[in-house]
C-alpha cells in the first residue's frame, strides 16, 4: 500500500493482512474503516480477481480503477465521513469466494458484532444484488452459536438481534431475544435497526413483532395484577362484617408494595421494566400483625413471591414455529391446519424447536382470532376430560 496518506489529524492503523485467494490471478482490496475517535483502520485483503469480476459492484469498481489489481473500498482517506464496515465486508467477500465455515472461523467471522450482521445483509442484497439472503444462514447460525448465544444481552443488542434471528429462522435465538425484550424493555417495544442501515426491506412486519411483543407485555401485566390482587380482593369481597382489620391489613399490604415500587403496576412501569419490578419483589416484607385469624392466615410474602414466580414463567419468547404454522396458507382452512395448530396432550410446543407454554403459543398466533379461541376452548375441554 505505497503512498497511502490521509488527514494529518487521523491516525491510520494497519491491521493484519487477510488472504482469501492465493493464485496467479489474485488482487488486493484495501478496506478503509470509518474514523472512530480519530483512528481509521486499514486492512488489505488478497482476493481472486476472477471471483471479484463476477460481483456486480466490484466489477464496476475494478473497471474504473487506475490499477485494477489494487482497489480501495471505503472512500477517500482524507474524508472522515467515508468508511466501510470491515467485519461486514469480510463476510461479504468470504461468501463470494465460497470460503468454508472453518476458514471463516479462522478469520474470526464467527465472532463479529450484531451491527456487522446488518451491514453484511445490506452488502449482500444492495452491493452484491443477491435476492436470497439465506445464502448467509449457515454463517449466521455458526455466529449465533459461538458468540451471540453466550453474550449477556442488553435491550439494544436484543433489539438488533430480533430481525436477523427471524429472517434466518433461528428459533432459539428469536425466542431468547423476544423474551428478554418483553421483560427488560422500558415502555412499549419498538423495532430497532443500526445507524446507517438504509434499506427499508430490513424490518419486521408489525403483526409479527411489535404487535405480539406488546401483546405479551399486556399479558405479563395482567398476570402480575391477577396474582398480586387475588387474596386482597377476597378480603374485600367476603365476610368483611366478621372482621375489624381487613381494611388495615389490605392498606398495610399495599403500602408494603408501594415501598418496593411495585404498586400500582401501571405506575411502576412508567419508571421500570417488568424485570426490575420482579427483582424488587424479592425484597418484599410484611411486618403488620392483623388482629383477626382470617387476616393473619394470609402469608403476604408468599403471595408476592408466587406472583413473581408466575410472572417470571409466563412468557417464553415468540415461537417462529407457532407463527409459521398459524399463518393461513389459503382462503380455506383444511383439517391439516387445525391439526398442526392444536395442542397435543395439553402441550403447545410439541411441534416446536423451543419449549414453551400456552402464553407463547397464544401471543405468537398469526391466524384468525376466532380459530385461536376455538383451539383454546378445545384444549380446555380435553384438559377437563383428562
Amino acid at each position: 500500500m505505497p503512498g497511502l496518506k490521509g488527514d494529518a489529524n487521523i491516525s491510520l492503523v494497519l491491521d493484519q493482512d487477510i488472504v482469501m485467494a492465493d493464485d496467479d490471478g489474485s488482487m488486493t482490496i484495501t478496506l478503509l474503516s470509518a474514523v472512530d475517535d480519530s483512528v481509521r483502520h486499514v486492512t488489505e485483503v488478497q482476493v481472486s480477481s476472477s471471483v471479484c469480476l463476477k460481483s456486480p459492484y466490484l466489477r464496476t469498481v475494478i473497471n474504473v480503477a487506475k490499477d485494477p489489481t489494487d482497489i480501495t473500498l471505503g472512500g477517500d482517506l482524507k474524508d472522515s465521513n467515508d468508511g466501510i464496515h470491515k467485519e461486514a465486508a469480510l463476510v461479504w467477500l468470504a461468501h463470494i469466494h465460497n470460503l468454508s465455515t472453518e476458514r471463516m472461523t479462522e478469520l474470526g467471522l464467527d465472532k463479529v458484532s450484531v451491527v456487522a450482521v446488518w451491514e453484511a445483509l445490506q452488502m449482500w442484497t444492495h452491493l452484491e444484488k443477491r435476492d436470497n439472503i439465506m445464502d448467509l444462514q449457515d454463517w449466521f447460525n455458526t455466529l449465533y452459536d459461538s458468540a451471540f448465544s453466550k453474550m449477556d444481552l442488553d435491550v439494544y443488542e436484543a433489539g438488533l438481534l430480533a430481525f436477523p434471528c427471524q429472517v434466518f429462522d433461528h428459533a432459539v435465538g428469536f425466542a431468547r431475544v423476544t423474551k428478554y425484550l418483553a421483560y427488560h424493555h422500558h415502555g412499549a417495544i419498538k423495532e430497532r435497526r443500526p445507524k446507517g442501515i438504509k434499506l427499508k426491506i430490513y424490518h419486521l412486519a408489525p403483526n409479527e413483532f411489535i404487535g405480539p411483543m406488546n401483546h405479551a407485555r399486556g399479558g405479563l401485566k395482567s398476570t402480575i395484577h391477577k396474582h398480586m390482587w387475588k387474596k386482597a380482593n377476597n378480603l374485600l369481597r367476603f365476610e368483611t362484617s366478621r372482621c375489624s382489620c381487613w381494611d388495615a391489613t389490605i392498606g398495610q399490604y399495599l403500602a408494603a408494595l408501594v415501598k418496593i415500587d411495585a404498586f400500582t403496576i401501571e405506575d411502576a412501569l412508567q419508571r421500570s421494566s417488568f424485570q426490575e419490578i420482579l427483582d424488587r419483589m424479592k425484597e418484599f416484607t410484611f411486618d403488620y400483625n392483623p388482629a383477626c385469624r382470617r387476616c393473619r392466615s394470609i402469608d403476604w410474602v408468599y403471595v408476592v413471591q408466587m406472583t413473581r414466580q408466575a410472572a417470571q414463567g409466563y412468557f417464553d419468547g415468540l415461537c417462529l414455529d407457532c407463527m409459521d404454522r398459524s399463518k393461513p396458507k389459503g382462503k380455506d382452512l383444511d383439517d391439516e391446519y387445525w391439526r398442526i395448530n392444536s395442542s397435543v396432550k395439553n402441550r403447545w410446543d410439541s411441534r416446536c424447536r423451543v419449549p414453551h407454554k400456552q402464553a407463547t403459543w397464544y401471543v405468537s398466533w398469526l391466524g384468525r382470532d376466532d380459530i385461536r379461541q376455538k383451539l383454546l376452548r378445545g384444549a380446555n375441554v380435553n384438559e377437563e376430560e383428562d
